[in-house]
């Protein structure tokens, strides 16, 4: 088994993501509670194109995520294996979800989620 260095892995999914478009697809807010904020996104390459749910954990002192472990979790591990021969790591989810705080459609969603649960209001 070849064991690659972490700066391999890390530059590799860097060269991948410039190769992506990942927008926000949908935002229901119903899904969010005080402690965790879900966001749909879509992540494209080639005309080729599958969603996930991205989590993030609001209770804490530094606004992060990850792509969260539901049924459509498969299916974008499954998406980067198929176009890019590569498998996920938990550091390149949260690369995806720091992304996606920098979308416009995101910062709107977190003042609609501030809004209804202000105890961990958010400013990005």
């Amino acid at each position: 088994m070849m064991v690659r260095p972490l700066n391999f892995t890390t530059q590799k999914f860097t060269d991948i993501v410039n190769q992506l478009s990942i927008g926000i697809h949908t935002f229901d807010i119903n899904r969010c509670d005080e402690r965790t904020f879900y966001i749909t996104i879509n992540v494209t390459y080639a005309n080729n194109s599958t969603t996930c749910d991205l989590i993030f954990l609001i209770d804490r002192d530094e606004l992060f995520g990850a792509i969260s472990l539901n049924d459509l979790y498969e299916n974008v591990q499954h998406f980067f294996s198929q176009h890019f021969n590569y498998q996920l790591l938990y550091t390149d989810e949260m690369q995806i979800a720091k992304l996606v705080t920098k979308h416009p459609s995101f910062s709107e969603s977190i003042r609609k989620y501030s809004k209804k649960f202000p105890k961990h209001s958010i400013s990005l």
